[in-house]
């Protein structure tokens, strides 16, 4: 039972571990090495990505190397608009080309350490202050780090896969978050989840040395 307790804390130590959530910041190095391969894959595909450059520096800029929770208010057009050469072209259904980016999206995601850990409909409506419009979708994503995310961004530039994404979305507003608190964290259920495991496997095997 010893070796058997070691391997599950070995286990749990080297998930830890890749789960990350602390290292360093980009470099401006690094930074321009990955603009730049951003760069490479949309010419070679005929891409404008201005927007992805700008959206890209912006995270750079507040980079401090841990781990953050991307927000994501959503809201949905009445008809997918795909580019007029894409193979969906004539699809008009916005949830299916949402479903087609969350079936890609989400391995990068998984990949990397990161993972979404919210995704709600809007239920109704409140405080309003802002006069912003409407929001169908509230999602929400951690990231092991914004290192992941850039590199996530670069992978998908070489497919078209962000064009599932903006098919179906009209409006969003995307932003980073760091949790002041947090009572839902996956490295406490991962813990709990394998030592409840442990004591589960350590009374099956002294249940069946009782009855030997």
């Amino acid at each position: 039972m010893k070796i058997f307790y070691s391997v599950v804390l070995i286990i749990y130590l080297a998930w830890f571990i890749w789960y990350g959530g602390s290292g360093q910041p980009l470099s401006p190095n690094e930074a321009a090495a990955y603009k730049a391969e951003l760069q490479a894959n949309a010419k070679s595909r005929g891409v404008d990505v201005s927007d992805p450059i700008k959206y890209m520096d912006r995270l750079i800029r507040d980079d401090d190397g841990n781990e953050f929770i991307m927000v994501n208010l959503i809201r949905f057009r009445d008809e997918a608009q795909y580019p007029p050469a894409s193979p969906w072209a004539n699809e008009t259904d916005p949830m299916l080309a949402d479903d087609r980016y969350g079936a890609g999206v989400v391995p990068l995601l998984l990949k990397r350490g990161s993972l979404p850990i919210f995704i709600s409909t809007v239920a109704g409506e409140f405080i309003n202050e802002a006069g912003q419009e409407e929001w169908d979708t509230v999602a929400m994503v951690r990231y092991r780090s914004v290192r992941d995310m850039v590199e996530m961004m670069i992978e998908m530039s070489a497919t078209d896969l962000a064009d599932h994404k903006w098919a179906a979305i009209e409006q969003t507003h995307v932003f980073p978050v760091k949790p002041k608190i947090n009572l839902v964290s996956l490295r406490l259920i991962a813990g709990i989840t394998l030592l409840l495991f442990a004591v589960a496997v350590s009374y099956l095997v002294k249940l069946g040395r009782s009855k030997n």
